[in-house]
């Protein structure tokens, strides 16, 4: 039997899932109908979006081992090291890096997330 203040693992993981696509969200909201070109001159849309590549990292390493383990979908490596990606990355390079991960794989983490919070309703 859990102690009365163990908070339910799978409550725990809802909570930590939908922070993760709220973070997601609002990257893709931030950058929709940008071309690389303005997100490169948009000092204010960077900083959101790596305040929320931050936050997404560090959601997931709030996470216990075993619900990763539960969404092999995702990169979780990738995901575990962006607070270290938009923290120590030079500007100009990380302008790109940053964008090819918003365009090419931030959409399909948004979906893997989307999908697992569906089952978990």
């Amino acid at each position: 039997m859990r102690h009365a203040q163990t908070p339910n693992p799978h409550l725990l993981k809802r909570v930590y899932l939908e922070q993760m696509q709220e973070a997601a969200q609002r990257i893709l909201r931030y950058t929709s109908g940008m071309e690389f070109d303005d997100f490169a001159t948009d000092l204010r849309t960077q900083d959101a979006i790596s305040h929320n590549l931050h936050r997404l990292g560090l959601v997931a390493a709030a996470m216990h081992p075993s619900l990763r383990e539960e969404l092999p979908e995702l990169d979780w490596r990738s995901i575990l090291d962006l607070p270290d990606l938009v923290g120590h990355l030079h500007f100009g390079i990380q302008d790109e890096i940053i964008w090819d991960l918003i365009q090419r794989t931030l959409p399909y983490w948004l979906v893997v997330l989307e999908e697992a919070l569906e089952q978990s309703a």
